[in-house]
């Protein structure tokens, strides 16, 4: 009787066989590939992912074999900033926040910047690999690692 031992291989991989290679925060994009491995004679039906966070700029394209994992992730840490229209006055409006880069309306002047200090974010993949004989579920992570310094690149070509 055949048992099933399946496993992944991530490329490029990171510090271990679970992890995408990390990225930094001014990259934010993700391009890996998981190939699912299986006993001789078992048969690779499908390879799918799932994300643990709405990720708008991620694509996730399943395959027999495979899944590739392409894209931008938006804001992968939480700044918000406060702002108010351009010219105007935080004592004649009330100021607005905007959770991210991404949702900072163009043409505003922001006058706070609550900076995320996290050292990385996250993102968690579930890997499914199914044969003919079983179905897997794997962890996948991938880390973004805050440098900190990529927001003042944000902020200095926000205002041009």
């Amino acid at each position: 009787m055949l048992t099933s031992n399946i496993s992944i291989t991530i490329s490029p991989v990171g510090a271990s066989n679970s992890e995408i290679l990390q990225t930094t925060r001014g990259i934010r994009s993700v391009n890996a590939l998981i190939t699912a491995n299986a006993n001789v004679g078992e048969i690779l039906q499908s390879v799918t992912a799932t994300i643990d966070t709405s990720e708008p700029g991620v694509r996730i394209i399943p395959a027999t074999n495979s899944v590739s994992i392409v894209g931008t992730y938006v804001d992968p840490f939480e700044d918000f900033f406060t702002y108010i229209e351009r010219g105007s006055s935080n004592l004649i409006e009330t100021p607005k926040i905007a959770r991210g880069a991404s949702r900072l309306p163009p043409n505003k002047d922001f006058y706070e910047l609550d900076q995320d200090q996290r050292l990385l974010s996250t993102r968690t993949y579930t890997v499914t690999v199914s044969t003919s004989l079983a179905t897997n579920n794997f962890t996948v992570t991938h880390n973004i690692i805050n440098d900190l310094d990529s927001i003042s690149t944000f902020v200095g070509s926000y205002y041009n």
